[in-house]
């Protein structure tokens, strides 16, 4: 077996997920270019109500830092 941390309630538990949040940092360049792939933007409020996140359990996430890109 890994070394990653099991379930300690049965097989079918839920993942077990880390309360460490990464952080990641990205220029503006690299959020322009994640938008021409067909990322998309929305609120959090928009994300539920299209059935993205579910409002009663917080999503994997990490912490974004934006870089600032001097020309």
């Amino acid at each position: 077996m890994n070394d990653a941390t099991p379930n300690a309630h049965g097989l079918f538990d839920a993942p077990v997920r880390t309360i460490e949040k990464e952080r990641v940092t990205l220029t503006q360049a690299d959020i322009e270019r994640q938008l021409d792939a067909g990322a998309i933007l929305m609120s959090r409020e928009e994300a539920i109500a299209a059935g993205f996140l579910n409002p009663l359990e917080a999503p994997d996430a990490v912490l974004v830092d934006i870089a600032r890109e001097d020309a």
